[in-house]
């Protein structure tokens, strides 16, 4: 070789290269992912009103007779029939010597479902002003605090209906319902992701084994199992406040090649507001890599999350995240890390989901041509089928974007399209307490200029999941 001095020099690059983890593996931030899974898991039930008695005499027949106007108004109400209470109440108002209460009470039953929290709040606070026995009512204004993000101040009232003396024992045991959801919005909620894994490249050896003079170490088989846990907090300030706290971890353990094993941690804490339809959070965030059992790298930063409920079925979601990445021994990819995220979520009736999302981001680095801009795009369906919904099926796809700012050592501006696909099947029936296994399908494919990052990988594998 003419230049056997920068032959070395090449050879060095490259091994050092294959002893780091490659990029290739790494799947571009989602930052919605989180918030999707968990919009994901509360499941909006149809509205069923067919058992409802329905209205079906005219207005005049109905003013004709107080008595059963009166009725069918409270029936109504104590049913949380919401057509009915809008089609009574004008009548009930018609009639001579009306209940002013109970039609303040309809008022905000109506505020409510018409999505004004605020007004209805406020109607029950007047009537709770004048009658500070009225437990029903009381009731109905916990609620309406509990789904306007006031977890807090639905449980004090909570506590005053449970002070009610002589309480019928349905309330008692839906007050009883009512405190542990209020309890599970305020406790810890875990999940966790499990999978065996047999890698035949985890070396990330080049496809091509050889390059201008310079020979390649064949790819090198390992085994072991992919993690995934996280866990999510959140605690009630005052008002629509609230303080959240996120914490996971993730990685591969190879048990006979621990040389390739990769552990990343994460915290993240800040304040929150919510209310009936969006919710918007801001916190600190430090996450910290370790890669073949030794510290590689970590984080520091920020990220903004936002959401916000469109209608039962659509809901947005959108995050902003910027840190700092500091490299214990490749210190010429230190650099900052920005990327934003948005994902749209469409439910259907029956447990089907659709999820559509796009990114975009850039990663500095001290050295430009590791430095690289990015940007993806993300689909995702999930269906439970049947009237049961215990047969499950979900594909998920992502295509994203790599583009480097500058020639490397091997003087290619490295570019590469990204595909990542996942199918799975599971079936409730063979869970066991909580834990679901998944039969899935992986495709892995790098199309990239730099012959060093090109990939091709099949998987099929099991995993288990569990939330709890």
């Amino acid at each position: 070789m003419r230049y056997p001095t920068l032959a070395l020099v090449l050879y060095a690059v490259a091994c050092y290269a294959a002893a780091a983890p490659s990029p290739r593996d790494e799947i571009l931030p989602d930052l919605n992912r989180n918030q999707i899974r968990q919009a994901e898991s509360q499941r909006v039930e149809d509205t069923e009103e067919s058992e409802q008695k329905q209205v079906s005499m005219s207005s005049e027949d109905l003013l004709q007779y107080p008595e059963m106007l009166t009725d069918a108004m409270d029936t109504a109400l104590e049913r949380q029939n919401i057509d009915n209470v809008r089609f009574l109440l004008p009548l009930y108002r018609r009639l001579e010597g009306y209940d002013e209460t109970m039609a303040s009470y309809a008022d905000a039953i109506l505020y409510r479902a018409d999505g004004d929290y605020k007004a209805a709040e406020q109607g029950f606070h007047n009537i709770i002003k004048e009658h500070p026995d009225y437990a029903p009512v009381r009731l109905q204004l916990a609620l309406t605090l509990s789904q306007d993000g006031k977890a807090r101040e639905a449980a004090k009232e909570l506590q005053e209906v449970r002070n009610t003396p002589d309480l019928p024992e349905s309330m008692k045991e839906y007050l009883s319902q009512f405190d542990k959801y209020l309890k599970k919005d305020r406790a810890w909620n875990f999940d966790g992701n499990l999978s065996y894994v047999r890698e035949s490249n985890v070396s990330n050896a080049p496809k091509e084994r050889t390059y201008g003079g310079l020979e390649f170490e064949p790819p090198r088989k390992a085994h072991g199992v992919i993690y995934d846990v996280s866990a999510q907090k959140n605690t009630p300030i005052k008002g629509h406040w609230v303080w959240k706290k996120n914490l996971s971890a993730g990685g591969k353990f190879y048990w006979d090649a621990h040389a390739y094993d990769d552990l990343t941690i994460r915290a993240e804490t800040g304040a929150g507001w919510r209310n009936h339809e969006q919710e918007i959070s801001l916190s600190p965030f430090y996450e910290k890599r370790w890669y073949g059992t030794e510290p590689y790298s970590n984080t520091a930063g920020g990220v903004l999350r936002y959401s916000h409920m469109l209608s039962p079925k659509w809901q947005v979601f959108g995050a902003w995240q910027s840190g700092y990445r500091k490299y214990k021994e490749r210190k010429f990819l230190n650099g900052v890390n920005h990327v934003a995220s948005v994902s749209v979520l469409y439910r259907r009736t029956g447990g089907e989901y659709f999820v559509l999302g796009a990114g975009k981001g850039y990663s500095s680095a001290h050295d430009r041509s590791d430095a690289y801009q990015h940007e993806n795009l993300r689909v995702g369906w999930t269906k439970a089928w049947g009237k049961t919904g215990n047969f499950s099926t979900s594909f998920n796809g992502t295509v994203q974007y790599r583009r480097y700012q500058s020639e490397d050592i091997f003087n290619i501006k490295r570019s590469d399209r990204e595909t990542y696909v996942n199918l799975a099947v599971s079936h409730k029936k063979l869970s066991w307490k909580g834990f679901t296994p998944r039969l899935n399908w992986a495709w892995t494919h790098v199309h990239s200029n730099h012959f060093y990052y090109r990939q091709n990988q099949h998987r099929v594998f099991f995993d288990v999941s569990k939330q709890f």
